[in-house]
């Protein structure tokens, strides 16, 4: 099972995380979303049991979130945290089925009991669905549901080989009670071979039912095993196999040579060790994941997968030694030396033997953080820059095969449109600074602070004090004390001014204080200074 917390205030979703022992009742995935939009997101993609929700909220607040799941995850159960009594936020967590409606500041046993009360309730609800399921069995159009699910749960470890019913297994898929040992390999329909898609109008889930329907025909021919479509993340096609199935890795090429000769495609097919059945099977599984993810991405010619230990150390990511190289040729606003410094990553990752999915993934995922990472460094902004651009997708082509050329091009342009974006920006902070200067000569001798700047251009104090540094080299406090400084010596120089006249004009209300400022800057006293002079 799997929970998700939904609220605006990042420690209100840690006292949820924190108070409630998950693992208890068997959940191992908690996700958190900061507004009802990432929550709907969330809920399509991994469908939790329980959902926590708070009701004010930006974007999509409470109401139309549980109105959502109503709608579109009625299994779901919700339970409300919320900082007010009013009826009309009620209201809605009664309309929509909400299990319970807990107020803020949170009672972690409160929460606790609110959290077994729902989850007994979707666990009874879970039962009474797989039951209903199996009365309606007779109906065609749900066996191959109904089969999907339980062998799903199977293999996953979800639920026992009990709760199978073994009898049907043997009369439904061939799988008998008797059979001493089972191996399980996983198809995987990722990357997408964009032909095989556009074929089925981009229907994923046509695109799995009719690869199922392939295997099973090649897999009736001896009676050796049974394919299902895998409903949770992470696979796509299972392939079971019984002790009848010495020839397993056979039918796995003829499953590509049929998918070949009907849809003109064929797939990265990983396979797990023979393990005794019914115990075995999540660890056959597990195995046949592994070694999908383990796959040689540049043994383009080899689809069929077989797991193997891991041998020696990981290879450390291919970025890691060029994130600074590609640093600084996007400040320079070059497209040149981005190409220089890409062609030379690219130069060297060449070279490489090996390159795993699991690697690829991996890679991807640090090197789209250093990106993201460098954007806060190179950018004076409060938020990040939303670029398109860096939503990088993983380098594979229209035909789910790796491709280098792709993974360098993907990079390069990158790299430049963050550039160019760097370029512009650094314009616009050169002028905002130029103009924070001609305001501070203007006006050095009345009382200026960082919220006086902020206040006049419209930006943050933290924003004015960043910006001013990185065009300047130096603080705005210290670049005001110089000029009130520079001015004051002037004075000193040219009237016979007293020192609390000087000190009033250049912007000091203070004269023991403007004398201390002076002598840091200059290394002498005023009345130092004019002696000398």
């Amino acid at each position: 099972m799997k929970a998700l917390i939904v609220d605006d205030e990042m420690h209100v979703r840690e006292a949820v995380r924190y108070f409630i022992p998950w693992e208890n009742y068997g959940i191992k995935d908690v996700y958190e979303a900061g507004n009802g939009k990432e929550a709907i997101e969330i809920i399509q993609s991994e469908r939790p049991a329980l959902i926590f929700t708070d009701m004010v909220m930006p974007l999509m607040d409470g109401s139309q979130l549980l109105k959502w799941i109503h709608e579109n995850s009625p299994r779901s159960k919700t339970i409300v945290i919320s900082g007010y009594q009013d009826f009309n936020y009620v209201k809605p967590a009664i309309m929509y089925g909400g299990t319970d409606y807990l107020l803020k500041p949170l009672n972690s046993k409160q929460l606790v009991a609110a959290a077994e009360r729902a989850l007994s309730m979707w666990k009874q609800e879970e039962e009474e669905w797989i039951a209903s399921l199996d009365q309606k069995i007779q109906l065609n159009v749900l066996r191959p549901v109904y089969w999907d699910k339980l062998l799903t749960d199977f293999v996953s470890g979800a639920i026992p080989y009990s709760k199978l019913n073994p009898q049907r297994l043997e009369e439904e898929l061939g799988l008998s009670r008797g059979t001493k040992h089972v191996m399980v390999a996983v198809l995987s329909l990722h990357p997408v071979n964009r032909r095989f898609l556009d074929r089925l109008h981009d229907d994923l889930e046509l695109a799995s039912y009719v690869t199922v329907n392939v295997c099973n025909e090649v897999l009736a021919e001896g009676n050796c095993g049974h394919a299902f479509r895998y409903l949770n993340a992470g696979a796509d096609v299972v392939l079971l196999f019984w002790d009848s199935s010495d020839s397993f890795k056979e039918r796995l090429q003829q499953i590509n040579e049929a998918m070949q000769r009907t849809y003109q495609v064929q797939f990265d097919i990983g396979w797990g060790s023979a393990w005794a059945f019914p115990e075995g099977i999540r660890a056959s599984f597990e195995q046949s994941m592994m070694a999908l993810r383990r796959r040689n991405l540049l043994e383009q010619d080899q689809r069929i997968h077989e797991y193997r230990r891991r041998s020696g150390d990981e290879t450390p990511s291919p970025f890691t030694p060029y994130i600074e190289k590609f640093k600084f040729a996007v400040m320079s606003g070059s497209s040149e030396k981005i190409n220089e410094a890409v062609d030379e990553w690219y130069t060297q990752i060449s070279k490489m033997q090996v390159i795993t999915a699991e690697q690829l993934e991996s890679w991807h995922e640090e090197f789209t953080a250093e990106l993201l990472r460098s954007q806060k460094d190179l950018f004076s902004r409060t938020q990040p820059s939303e670029l398109s651009s860096l939503r990088m997708e993983l380098p594979y082509d229209e035909m789910g095969n790796f491709s280098m050329e792709y993974w360098k091009d993907q990079i390069v342009n990158t790299l430049q449109d963050i550039s160019s974006e760097f370029v512009g920006t650094k314009k616009l902070d050169s002028q905002l600074v130029k103009d924070i200067k001609q305001y501070i000569h203007t006006n050095y001798h009345q009382e200026i602070t960082l919220q006086h700047i902020a206040d006049r251009f419209f930006i943050s104090r933290e924003n004015v004090s960043r910006k001013f540094k990185q065009v300047s080299s130096e603080n705005l406090s210290e670049y005001l004390s110089k000029l009130r400084i520079d001015k004051a010596k002037q004075l000193l120089r040219s009237s016979d001014l007293r020192l609390s006249q000087i000190s009033t004009m250049v912007g000091f209300q203070d004269e023991k204080y403007f004398s201390r400022v002076f002598k840091k800057v200059t290394g002498m006293t005023p009345r130092e200074y004019r002696r000398a002079d």
